[in-house]
Formats: structure tokens, sequence, C-alpha cells
């Protein structure tokens, strides 16, 4: 797990150090359809309210610290909840606790919740885990207010990375939920801090005395019985026990390939694997099952940004494509993240995102759960092969990685492997000059090195092009025979190279990438169970991207203009496509062949020996992160991408060609 400091580096990585604050007038135009004003008034002056002449009288001008704070607020906000938030139905509550306390099990991330929670109990929400201290946690909490002092009321980018830490955990925990907003307390005044998919804002404090009613609105709005008002995307319908509290049974509805309304049965026995984050596309997938037929389905929700083409468009063209998802129906424009934000908001990094639901076809389990070493290469094998097929159709994948692949559903060749999500997918008929590499674009884990490299802006970046997607299937390859020790058994010390590759920083992952395709390669780091012929083809797969690389790199240093770079690149790489996919193929076709003569005849010669002294990169650090798997299996998928960032101990950055 990552240390709370750790986190805190991502999320401000993540979210930006430059925050949008709105107009004054937007948290007063908040939550007014919740209750009407004079209903306010009439409590205000009621003795019971605990507001007398302009003040609520249990918070002093000048408190002595903020511990002579959480009392009677935490007291105020339950007040309110008693007076105004009525359930709409048996077994919906709402209660404010006092949650600083509350520490995550294992205590590696510090504070688990807000200085006070709004426990909820109803359908989205359930009880945490038995191992859960205080009975609270992230999977029953509508909302959460921090506790501050009017003199620290500036420290905006602290307050906004220390609720992001909670929201980050709040849309894994709670994946149906679309958005998720927190207050900030003073003796004075009250700010609200919203997080979605396009990243977070916060509003100017509010006076919380000269402005009562905004301020019960604002509780009421962020303890709502009503899911939606919270943030949920109330297509989910949930059935919980009674007893335990937890979800035993749900459904989602979307539109079916007639467009007619459709609601399939989720499976609750695999939870839904969920893209950690907060900004960005929020890939969630769940597995279901079609409510008149039984068949199993994979339902993906996504965030693309509106200027973003959508996926059905591609997910069309992959139509009858062998080994790439087949998509059965589509549902747009879900929700869009500028409903959730002022109308005046024109801050550069607030792109509009829209969520989309596709229902795919369902396949095998994720790549990590592999059970032999004949099912695992003939699933890259028939994955890469599917690639190539989608290339033929123009469109290139741009986002292979460990979370976009599949076992097929069959041991036939090509069904052994399913590549998914084409959100990230172009249409290779355009412009070379509209298909520019950019580090934005996939998962830094998997990355090519030019890919990475063409944040530099030393040379024209070369347009993006199906080696980078090889590269990427090369990656995705080591990083799983590198990781386990044989199936199901990932290494307890994690070699350093592997989290490097998922740095933040593009330049720093590009140098590791650079080290570990043109240095030896260690075969200490492979354990034995993986034997000669998968040895000998990450060496072969390693010298073809060394290969490329070295080619790339000339042609780059060569070019004066992006016009000779794109020109070269032409003649020399991209009208060759199908002999590089058919040297790729025949790597992963040499090892099937030799593992299956493995089979018959037992192993040819000594392999690697997982007891052999381990690398000078080893690091018993870094556990896999956290991911719910679709199918079961591993309940923690070996994706390190943004999540195991170091800068510490990098090398030295190659000099570049001139």
């Amino acid at each position: 797990m990552l240390s709370e400091g750790h986190l805190k580096d991502i999320i401000r990585l993540e979210l930006s150090t430059d925050i949008y604050v709105t107009p004054n007038t937007w948290v007063p135009s908040l939550y007014h359809d919740l209750l009407d004003e004079a209903e306010i008034q009439s409590y205000l002056e009621a003795r019971g309210s605990g507001y007398r002449n302009g003040r609520w009288i249990g918070l002093a001008k000048s408190p002595k610290g903020r511990s002579a704070l959480y009392k009677p607020i935490l007291a105020l906000v339950n007040r309110i909840l008693v007076k105004f938030g009525g359930h709409e139905e048996a077994g919906v509550t709402r209660k404010a606790f006092d949650t600083r306390k509350v520490r995550m099990g294992n205590g590696s991330h510090g504070k688990a919740l807000p200085d006070i929670s709004i426990r909820a109990t109803g359908p989205s929400f359930e009880r945490p885990p038995k191992l859960s201290t205080a009975g609270i946690g992230l999977q029953d909490i509508a909302s959460g207010f921090n506790v501050i002092l009017d003199k620290d009321s500036d420290q905006q980018l602290d307050q906004v990375v220390q609720f992001g830490i909670y929201c980050r955990q709040i849309l894994i925990q709670q994946p149906n939920r679309n958005f998720v907003r927190f207050l900030i307390i003073t003796q004075s005044s009250v700010r609200l801090v919203h997080y979605d998919r396009s990243g977070t804002y916060v509003t100017p404090f509010h006076n919380i005395h000269e402005d009562p009613v905004t301020f019960i609105r604002l509780i009421l709005g962020l303890s709502s019985t009503n899911e939606s008002i919270l943030g949920f995307d109330t297509a989910f319908e949930w059935t919980l026990d009674p007893e335990s509290g937890r979800k035993v049974a749900g459904t989602i509805a979307t539109l079916d390939e007639a467009g007619g309304l459709i609601r399939y049965k989720l499976n609750m026995d695999a939870p839904p694997l969920v893209r950690a984050g907060i900004r960005g596309r929020g890939t969630t997938c769940w597995t279901a099952f079609h409510p008149e037929t039984g068949d199993r389905v994979l339902i993906k929700d996504a965030w693309r940004n509106e200027s973003k083409g959508s996926e059905i468009e591609y997910l069309k063209v992959a139509k009858g494509v062998e080994g790439v998802v087949q998509m059965i129906s589509f549902e747009d424009y879900r929700a869009e993240t500028k409903d959730y934000r002022p109308s005046t908001c024109d801050h550069p990094g607030s792109y509009n995102r829209i969520k989309s639901r596709v229902v795919m076809e369902h396949y095998g389990p994720s790549i990590w759960n592999f059970e032999s070493r004949i099912q695992l290469i003939g699933a890259i094998k028939d994955a890469i092969q599917a690639h190539k097929k989608l290339y033929n159709r123009l469109v290139l994948h741009r986002d292979i990685s460990m979370q976009n692949f599949l076992l097929g559903s069959s041991v036939e060749p090509g069904r052994r492997g399913v590549i998914i999500d084409l959100d990230m997918a172009v249409k290779i008929d355009r412009p070379a000059s509209e298909i520019p590499a950019d580090p934005r674009t996939g998962t830094r884990q998997y990355q090519s090195f030019a890919v990475l490299e063409s944040s530099t802006g030393v040379q024209p970046p070369p347009p993006q092009d199906h080696l980078d997607d090889i590269e990427s299937f090369f990656y995705v390859t080591c990083h799983i025979v590198v990781l386990f020790d044989r199936p199901g058994v990932p290494k307890e010390d994690i070699p350093k190279f592997l989290t490097k590759w998922g740095l933040a920083k593009e330049a720093d992952a590009g140098v590791w990438k650079f080290l570990f395709v043109n240095k030896p390669l260690e075969t200490s780091l492979i354990s034995k169970y993986w034997g000669k012929p998968i040895v000998e083809l990450v060496q072969s797969f390693k010298k073809f991207i060394a290969d490329i690389h070295r080619e790339k790199d000339q042609y780059s240093a060569d070019a004066r203009t992006s016009a000779k770079l794109v020109k070269r690149l032409k003649k020399n790489l991209w009208n060759k496509a199908a002999e590089h996919y058919a040297e790729v193929d025949g790597f992963f076709q040499t090892c099937l062949d030799a593992l299956e003569l493995e089979e018959i005849n037992g192993p040819a010669s000594e392999t690697p020996d997982s007891s052999a002294p381990s690398s000078p990169e080893s690091s018993p650090t870094s556990p896999l992160p956290e991911c719910s798997d679709l199918t079961g299996g591993l309940k923690r998928a070996p994706s390190f991408s943004e999540e195991t960032m170091d800068d510490s101990d990098l090398p030295r950055k190659r000099p570049r060609k001139s």
C-alpha cells in the first residue's frame, strides 16, 4: 500500500495545482429544490436551532483550537439532519459521526475518513467489512466535512489534496458514483470542494452566520436521501442483506440492441474493475447476465473528453474481428461533467467529459489470471494478431495495457486472447499530423519509448504508429514474466524497474525503459517456472524493440521537419507493417512450439533459477495496487502505472543524438 505522503504526491499531479475557484454566486445557487426558504427561516427562529442574533451560538468567534470546534459542528449538523433529513423509504438514513480517529486497516494511508462523516444507509451504500474500524467506512459515507480554523483557510491546495485521498477511495468503493462533494467548515464560514472526472473545483468561503440558509442547504445537499443528488448513477439498483448490510444483488439499466430499456443482472461474485484515480476516463467494468438468456456480458462505463470521438465508432469497425472485443449495444451521454459546475466555468483544465455505457460480449478473465505458460503465450500471440487485423481496418488501438487485455474464452488459435477498450483508438487514414505521439494517451506503464520521449520537444515527435503498440505488447509480456514466479503467485520483491516504468514524469519513465531494452537481460529476474523458450522469446522481442528504437532515433535525428520525418517513417517502417507483425508472431509461434515440445519431452536444457541472487534492481516495496478483478482470481491487478511514482535514484538521461 502507498504511504499517505506518496498518495498526496500522486493526487497533486493528477489534479494540478491550478485549482478552479467558482464565482461567489455559485454556492448560494445550489440545492434550492431541497427545501423552501420559508421552512428554513422558521427553523432558524425556533429555540432548538442553535441560531441566535445572527450567529450559530455554539461556534466561538475565537476558538482556542480546532478541537474546540468538532463537537459543536457535529451537533449542529445532526440537528439539521434530524429536522430536515427525512427519508423516502425504510432503511434510508443519514447521520453525522466524528471520524477523526478512524484509520485504514493497516494504517498506511493515515486518516481513512474526514473529520466528520455522513454515515448513510440505503440502496447504494453498504456496511464496511468487519476489519474496518469504528463500524463506518468508505462504503457507507455520503460525504464528509473537515474542520479548520479561519486562519488556515488559505491552504487551498492542501485542502483539495486531503479530500482527494478520500474521494479516490470513495470512487472505488462506490463505483456507481459520478461525483463526490465535501465541505470545509471553520468557526465562521464554509467551502464546498467538488470532484468529478473533469477534476476538481472549490468555492470561495461563504459566511455561515450571515447566510445560514445556504449553509443548511449545503448540509442537506451533501446528506440527501436522494442518491442522484449525491452524485450516484441511479441506473443501478441494489439489494442489501438485512443482517450483514452488504450488497447481495444488483442490476444495471441500459439500452439493448434495438434501443429499448434492458436491466442486466450484475454478477455479485465478480467485483467491478475500477481504474484508480479521479480525473480522467474513470473506466469501470462490470460482469453481468442477460435477464432472459442468462448470457454473460461485460458492461463498461467510461468518461471521454467531449473533443474526442466516441468509442462506438471504433467498435463498429471492429465488428467481426476475432480477438477484438465485440459490442452488443451502446448508450451515450449518460451524464456530462459540465452539469456539475458553473456554466461560466472556462478553466483551461476543466474539460467537459461525457459518460457512455457499452455492453460487450463476455470473455475470459484478465490476462494476469493465466493458468499456464502455453495459455499466456497463446493469448498474447492472438491479441497481437487481432491488433494487426484492426490495424488493417485502419484503426490503431493506442492503449495496449494489462488492464485492456483479457484471456479468450476458447483455446482455439485466434481466440485465446482479446483486446478491449478502444477509448484511445484513432483512425490512421487521417493526416499523420493528427496522430502525434502523446504521453497523455495510454497507460504510462506500457507506453512506448517514442511516445514518452515525444514530451521533450527537442526533436519533432514521430506520429504514433503500430510499432508503438507492438512495443506496449512487449512491456505487457515482460511485466507478467518478470512479476510472476508462477501462475497466481507474484514475487514478494518487485523488481525496481517495473515500478519505474510507471513514473509520472515521461522522461524518467522513458529512461528506465530505454535501459531495460538496451542493456543485457538479467535472466535471474525470471523464475525457473518460465523456462528457456520464454526467456528466448523475451530476448528476441527485446532485440526487435531495440532495433526499432535505433531506427526511429536515426530518422528523428536526420529529419529537420515533421514532414521529412513522416516521409521516412512511411517509406521505411509503416509500409513494412505486415513484416513487423509477422516477425513478432514468429517469436511467439517458436516459443509455443518449444513449450508444446516440453510438454511431451520435458525441458530441453537448464532454465533460469528463481533461487539465483536477486538483481540489484530488486525492491521489497510496492505490492500489487488495489484493483478489483472481473472474475475473482487475483484480487490485485499487477499494474503500477502512476501509483508507484518514485523520483529517487533516477539514472542519468542518455544524451540525445545530434
